[in-house]
């Protein structure tokens, strides 16, 4: 279970992830079985200029999150979720194939 209690703490994940790059293309950042539970007051900022996600193949599946909370979550505090995206793109060919994305949204699904 992550449990975020503080906006100082997830400001410093966020930015650690601007400065390695990996917010756009990550889902629920440093998410963990459990879930993501919010005590207090969280905010997520994604931002993104060129985000581009794709699968090819057999079953294949893409799914991209750009400010997003997601996978079992719990808000108990004020959450604040902002996603922006000049160009995200999100594809994905093949049998069965799925295409999700996310832009500034908070989720329960853990799956695409």
């Amino acid at each position: 279970m992550i449990r975020i209690t503080t906006v100082p703490a997830l400001a410093a994940v966020v930015a650690l992830s601007i400065a390695a790059g990996s917010l756009a293309a990550s889902p629920a950042l440093a998410q963990q079985r459990g879930g993501v539970e919010i005590g207090g007051n969280a905010t997520v900022i994604g931002l993104a200029n060129n985000a581009v996600n794709a699968a090819t193949g057999f079953l294949a599946k893409a799914d991209q999150n750009i400010g997003s909370v997601k996978g079992d979550v719990n808000v108990k505090g004020n959450a604040t979720v902002i996603g922006l995206a000049n160009n995200a793109v999100n594809a994905s060919t093949g049998f069965l194939s799925s295409a999700c994305q996310t832009v500034g949204g908070i989720n329960s699904e853990s799956d695409c």
